[in-house]
């Protein structure tokens, strides 16, 4: 017996010490991004932006503690996150599984075997019913000499990489949602507050109208223009206010309630200016190690790699050892007795040359899906840097616009104080009150849109930079899905 575990044993410990040392397939090694295709910089930034390091609770620059209090509980109760933090479970769970291959496999076992042999099979004078009892722990472990395991625990390793970057991406994104359906929904109610206001004022215009009317002063075409206007600014505040509650609407989802049962949390009328200051946009490197997709695409391509070596190691002998021990005996009294002990050590050799060209047909299956992941790596990074250079432009215009919008509705005000004043003293013609009090109305509907615009803007530049998702990393903050 010492001779045969001798025999078997000495191979298989060199065989050991051989799997750990060699892997089939090819070592993963980062993409590199050729410098004719990634700037080493944003190049001259436009006003308002400036290098450094990008805010990760970017929300706080807009002060508004209702925002922030948002976003904090749609990061815990957001749906798409809970679906997001379940895969990444999922994908953890796959590695672990992935891991035990290093280990041996089986268990105890228990058989009875009630066997009738034919005449043929059984000697004269022995009887042709047998019985066996059999209680074994029986086991096998496969060596991992070409290193099938290692590379599926790689694959798992970069995948579930994969799922957190994801998880993250999806929280970066639900932040950027939540403050973009908030802005629409203040926005919103800027405009109605606009539309009240200037119905108050054609109200009052209308009763100037009618009074001049009646003084023979004005004509009853004059009235009908009057009330046409205040009819027309009215009609805008339906479809406002349906706007404003698919905004409300689109918030709860967001934070996992349901509309019917979701309360908006009280705020502060919205102050008209909003200061924001320099926003820091890092650099190209840094939006490469910041945003979720990219660090997603980049562990999807390492995971795609790591299936070459799984699909490789299959042109190579699979090697195990088996093995048991226990006892076998022809009565349950005797089983246990020491004369039934039972036992043996079984190395084992598979190699399917015959499935050889199956195997290749994976491996070159496997290459396709690994240049189709570096490919992939690569249009996550060009669209990176297109939405950045997007939201840059986008941010200046939104500026601009601002500024401008500002300025027209500044003198279509004065413009229609002045264009009142004169007829209510009997000058000039009611059709000039009426343009500048159309004009005013269009302008400062203008202007709100355009304050709305630009807090979008800033929202999506943070978005397209990628912040916001560090939040969760940080010690003490709970992001963990309910």
């Amino acid at each position: 017996m010492k001779n045969t575990y001798r025999t078997v044993m000495l191979p298989l410990s060199a065989l050991i010490l051989l799997a750990g040392c060699m892997s089939v397939g090819p070592d993963y090694t980062p993409p590199s991004q050729p410098s004719s295709q990634f700037p080493a910089s944003f190049g001259e930034l436009p006003a308002g932006l400036a290098p450094g390091n990008v805010e990760v609770e970017w929300w706080r620059v807009f002060d508004e503690p209702a925002l922030t209090a948002l976003i904090q509980r749609a990061l815990v109760a957001n749906l798409d996150i809970g679906i997001a933090a379940v895969r990444l479970e999922e994908a953890q769970a796959m590695l672990r599984e992935s891991r035990q291959g290093f280990l041996p496999r089986g268990g105890p076992a228990l058989g009875y075997e009630n066997r009738r042999g034919s005449d043929v099979e059984t000697s004269p004078g022995q009887s042709r019913q047998n019985e066996t009892y059999r209680s074994a722990l029986d086991a096998s472990w496969e060596i991992d000499l070409f290193g099938r395991v290692r590379r599926s625990v790689e694959a798992g390793r970069a995948h579930a990489g994969s799922r957190e970057a994801l998880l993250r991406g999806v929280q970066a994104g639900v932040a950027a949602e939540v403050a973009a359906t908030w802005f629409e929904l203040r926005g919103l109610e800027a405009e109605l507050a606009v539309v009240n206001d200037i119905s108050r004022s054609q109200r009052e215009s209308l009763e100037m109208v009618e009074r001049r009317v009646s003084a023979q002063s004005a004509t009853e075409l004059d009235r009908l223009r009057a009330e046409s206007l205040l009819r027309s600014v009215e009609a805008v505040a339906p479809e406002l206010e349906r706007r404003r509650a698919t905004s409300v609407n689109a918030l709860a989802i967001l934070l996992g309630e349901a509309p019917q049962l979701f309360k908006l949390p009280a705020t502060p009328p919205q102050r008209e200016a909003l200061t924001i200051r320099t926003i820091a946009v890092d650099n190209p490197a840094g939006l490469l190690a910041r945003r979720s997709d990219i660090a997603a695409a980049e562990r999807a391509l390492a995971a795609a790699t790591a299936r070459i070596g799984v699909e490789t190691a299959g042109l190579y002998p699979e090697i195990q050892v088996q093995g048991s021990i226990g006892f076998v005996a022809g009565s349950l009294d005797a089983l246990g007795s020491g004369g039934t002990q039972s036992s043996f050590i079984a190395p084992m050799i598979r190699w399917n040359l015959l499935d050889i060209g199956r195997v290749r047909a994976r491996i070159a299956a496997s290459e396709s899906r690994a240049q189709e992941a570096l490919i992939v790596y690569d249009q996550t990074v060009l669209r990176a840097l297109q939405e950045t250079d997007n939201a840059f432009k986008a941010n200046s215009a939104a500026g601009s616009t601002l500024k401008l919008r500002l300025q027209a509705s500044t003198a279509n005000r004065e413009a229609a104080r002045l264009a009142r004043l004169q007829f209510s003293e009997g000058e000039g013609v009611y059709l000039d009150v009426l343009e500048a009090e159309r004009s005013d109305f269009t302008s400062r509907r203008a202007l709100t849109i355009a304050r709305t615009n630009q807090r979008l803007a800033i929202v999506s530049l943070y978005k397209a930079l990628g912040g916001g998702w560090e939040m969760c990393t940080r010690e003490g903050q709970d992001c963990q899905p309910r």
